[in-house]
């Protein structure tokens, strides 16, 4: 039986048609902030597109250990290239990737929880908030992985 072989292109295309077509409504509601609340909403944008380009990665260390590296970091280079925002919005955008990517690295695709309480602390501000959003939030997690992972390629 032949492997197929997928080239960078391929993978960061089919990544990007996913990531643009995705929808965080749902994710934002766990967070329970109301429509006019636009910045707080605007931030959980970016921490969650931060969050599912990580799951990304974490999905090609499982697919395409060998790859990983060279594509996640081809993306990185061409996302920061053609990001649309000002400088210190593509930085922030950079910065939450990588804070992503380490903590993803501890547990992997095993346990959410820790990606989801980290999320839910700096999203909120009300402990009890944060202790109610954790538990959906990882569920929530799971499922961006899952959908990730099933469209890989």
């Amino acid at each position: 039986m032949q492997q197929t072989q997928y080239t960078s292109d391929e993978l960061i295309r089919i990544f990007l048609a996913l990531l643009d077509s995705y929808d965080f409504d749902a994710e934002l509601a766990i967070f329970g902030f109301k429509k006019h609340q636009f910045i707080k909403r605007k931030k959980a944008r970016r921490e969650l597109a931060a969050l599912f380009i990580a799951l990304w990665d974490l999905a090609l260390q499982k697919s395409f250990p060998a790859e990983r590296e060279l594509v996640f970091e081809e993306f990185i280079s061409r996302y920061a290239y053609s990001a649309k925002g000002n400088n210190k919005e593509v930085d922030l955008q950079l910065r939450s990737i990588n804070v992503y990517v380490t903590l993803l690295q501890k547990k992997r695709d095993s346990d959410f929880s820790e990606v989801a309480a980290f999320l839910a602390g700096l999203m909120l501000e009300d402990q009890d908030a944060v202790d109610k959003a954790r538990l959906r939030l990882a569920l929530a997690i799971r499922a961006m992985f899952r959908l990730i992972f099933d469209r890989l390629i």
